[in-house]
Protein backbone atom coordinates (compact mmCIF):
# COMPACT_ATOMS: atom_id res chain seq x y z
CA UNK A 1 0.00 0.00 0.00
CA UNK A 2 2.72 2.35 0.91
CA UNK A 3 4.56 2.18 -2.20
CA UNK A 4 1.56 2.33 -4.02
CA UNK A 5 0.77 5.50 -2.67
CA UNK A 6 4.46 6.89 -2.87
CA UNK A 7 4.29 5.90 -7.20
CA UNK A 8 0.89 7.83 -7.04
CA UNK A 9 2.42 10.48 -5.74
CA UNK A 10 5.44 10.71 -7.82
CA UNK A 11 3.50 10.38 -10.73
CA UNK A 12 1.39 13.94 -9.60
CA UNK A 13 4.64 15.42 -8.85
CA UNK A 14 6.06 14.53 -12.48
CA UNK A 15 2.79 15.06 -14.43
CA UNK A 16 2.41 18.95 -12.63
CA UNK A 17 5.80 20.08 -13.70
CA UNK A 18 6.95 22.25 -16.88
CA UNK A 19 9.13 21.96 -18.44
CA UNK A 20 10.90 24.10 -21.80
CA UNK A 21 12.49 22.89 -25.04
CA UNK A 22 14.83 25.51 -26.49
CA UNK A 23 16.83 25.92 -29.80
CA UNK A 24 18.70 28.70 -30.07
CA UNK A 25 21.87 31.28 -28.98
CA UNK A 26 22.59 31.46 -24.99
CA UNK A 27 24.42 34.58 -23.72
CA UNK A 28 24.57 36.31 -20.59
CA UNK A 29 21.24 35.78 -18.46
CA UNK A 30 19.59 38.93 -17.76
CA UNK A 31 17.40 39.67 -14.81
CA UNK A 32 14.45 40.78 -16.03
CA UNK A 33 11.80 40.24 -19.31
CA UNK A 34 9.71 42.02 -21.10
CA UNK A 35 6.51 39.72 -22.58
CA UNK A 36 4.37 40.32 -25.41
CA UNK A 37 1.82 38.63 -27.07
CA UNK A 38 1.31 40.32 -30.33
CA UNK A 39 4.47 41.28 -32.33
CA UNK A 40 2.90 44.79 -32.97
CA UNK A 41 3.48 45.81 -29.67
CA UNK A 42 7.04 45.25 -30.09
CA UNK A 43 8.92 49.00 -29.89
CA UNK A 44 12.09 48.18 -30.25
CA UNK A 45 14.43 46.88 -33.15
CA UNK A 46 14.92 43.40 -31.98
CA UNK A 47 16.58 39.81 -32.89
CA UNK A 48 15.28 36.69 -32.33
CA UNK A 49 18.27 34.55 -30.62
CA UNK A 50 15.82 31.00 -30.29
CA UNK A 51 12.34 29.27 -30.12
CA UNK A 52 11.26 27.64 -26.96
CA UNK A 53 8.44 25.28 -25.98
CA UNK A 54 7.11 25.32 -22.74
CA UNK A 55 5.06 21.78 -21.34
CA UNK A 56 3.07 20.37 -18.99
CA UNK A 57 0.46 17.56 -18.36
CA UNK A 58 -2.04 18.53 -16.00
CA UNK A 59 -0.24 22.31 -15.29
CA UNK A 60 -2.04 25.42 -15.66
CA UNK A 61 -0.91 27.59 -18.36
CA UNK A 62 0.39 30.52 -15.74
CA UNK A 63 2.98 27.64 -14.57
CA UNK A 64 4.09 27.53 -18.24
CA UNK A 65 4.45 30.78 -19.02
CA UNK A 66 6.38 31.60 -15.72
CA UNK A 67 8.83 28.31 -16.80
CA UNK A 68 9.37 30.07 -20.35
CA UNK A 69 10.09 33.28 -18.72
CA UNK A 70 12.91 31.72 -16.36
CA UNK A 71 14.43 30.03 -19.09
CA UNK A 72 14.16 33.62 -21.18
CA UNK A 73 16.27 35.09 -18.31
CA UNK A 74 18.43 32.09 -17.71
CA UNK A 75 19.68 32.47 -22.10
CA UNK A 76 20.02 36.38 -22.17
CA UNK A 77 16.73 37.48 -23.78
CA UNK A 78 15.24 40.75 -22.89
CA UNK A 79 11.79 40.31 -24.10
CA UNK A 80 9.78 36.84 -24.78
CA UNK A 81 6.92 36.52 -27.60
CA UNK A 82 3.94 34.41 -26.80
CA UNK A 83 3.55 32.83 -30.25
CA UNK A 84 1.14 30.29 -29.36
CA UNK A 85 -0.25 28.02 -27.87
CA UNK A 86 -1.64 23.61 -28.09
CA UNK A 87 -2.27 20.77 -26.67
CA UNK A 88 -1.02 16.35 -27.42
CA UNK A 89 -2.26 13.80 -26.54
CA UNK A 90 0.36 11.73 -24.14
CA UNK A 91 0.11 8.53 -23.74
CA UNK A 92 1.28 7.86 -20.04
CA UNK A 93 0.70 4.01 -19.55
CA UNK A 94 -1.38 1.07 -21.08
CA UNK A 95 -4.85 2.64 -21.87
CA UNK A 96 -4.25 5.73 -20.56
CA UNK A 97 -3.34 9.24 -22.00
CA UNK A 98 -3.32 12.54 -20.79
CA UNK A 99 -3.40 16.30 -22.65
CA UNK A 100 -0.35 17.95 -22.84
CA UNK A 101 -0.44 21.87 -22.67
CA UNK A 102 2.03 23.42 -24.88
CA UNK A 103 2.73 27.38 -25.34
CA UNK A 104 5.19 28.37 -28.06
CA UNK A 105 7.44 31.54 -27.43
CA UNK A 106 10.38 33.48 -29.55
CA UNK A 107 13.05 34.87 -27.08
CA UNK A 108 14.42 38.40 -28.27
CA UNK A 109 17.26 39.93 -27.64
CA UNK A 110 17.07 44.13 -28.38
CA UNK A 111 19.80 45.70 -30.57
Amino acid sequence: FKLGSICILVLFFVLGCATVNYVGNSLDPTTSIDTYFSENDISHEYTVIGHAIGLGMMTEPDRIQAKLIEEAKLKGADAILFIGIGKSNVIISAGASTNENQIYASFLKYK
